[in-house]
């Protein structure tokens, strides 16, 4: 099981990421957003990146392959450090984690133009990122709760601290985006850009929690 949580992580990991590049080089080739650094600029948002057609079949596509193996990757987390063991954090990770997947379901589903879309998109990508931060937070603390399992302490530390970071910074950060307190052209794409890369390096994390020093 151990090897399959690997294989997942790397792929819950690199799969979104590349879907959202494929993504952004074919919208500029067909002139649906600008070319710039987004991390940087954000000159556009993901949502922009695969909302139209014929882009937004790809996108889409992949997002939800993209959810099946998150969805193998709390089962397996879950299925894993809850052996012989069914405490209420084990459980709460993985319900948290399910959760997640349900509402970057919502994101993905509601990804179109208009008032109505918007409004069940928004809903769907913060409460996707609220509940995916906290289900790594608490699954970073069941790792280091059991480290007879895994094989590189070090790399479990890093992860718990790495989830402290990026709840602090979400705390920080939410308010300022929603009620818009920084008067910054496109502040609110250059976070969306690198708090999803941010999330996305949890799953490569957890695929070293399981390499040998």
């Amino acid at each position: 099981m151990k090897k399959k949580i690997r294989l997942i992580s790397i792929l819950a990991f690199t799969i979104p990421i590349l879907t959202v590049l494929i993504s952004y080089f074919f919208s500029i080739k067909l002139d649906y957003v600008s070319f710039c650094i987004p991390h940087i600029d954000g000159c556009t948002s993901i949502s922009q990146v695969g909302r139209y057609p014929p882009v937004n079949f790809f996108f889409k596509t992949f997002m939800f392959i993209s959810i099946f193996f998150i969805f193998l990757y709390w089962r397996y987390n879950y299925l894993l450090i809850s052996e012989n063991n069914t405490s209420f954090l084990y459980k709460l990770t993985f319900l948290l984690g399910i959760f997640s997947i349900i509402f970057f379901s919502l994101y993905i589903i509601f990804l179109g133009e208009g008032d109505y879309y918007r409004f069940f998109r928004r809903i769907g990508i913060f409460i996707y990122i609220f509940f995916t931060v906290i289900s790594e937070l608490l699954l970073s603390i069941s790792y280091r709760s059991k480290p007879d399992l895994f094989l590189n302490i070090s790399i479990i530390n890093f992860k718990f601290y790495f989830n402290v970071l990026l709840s602090t910074l979400g705390l920080i950060l939410l308010p300022l985006v929603i009620y818009k307190i920084i008067n910054y052209p496109n502040f609110k794409n250059i976070v969306s850009w690198n708090y999803f890369f941010l999330i996305q390096i949890n799953f490569l994390i957890s695929f070293f929690c399981w390499k040998k020093v």
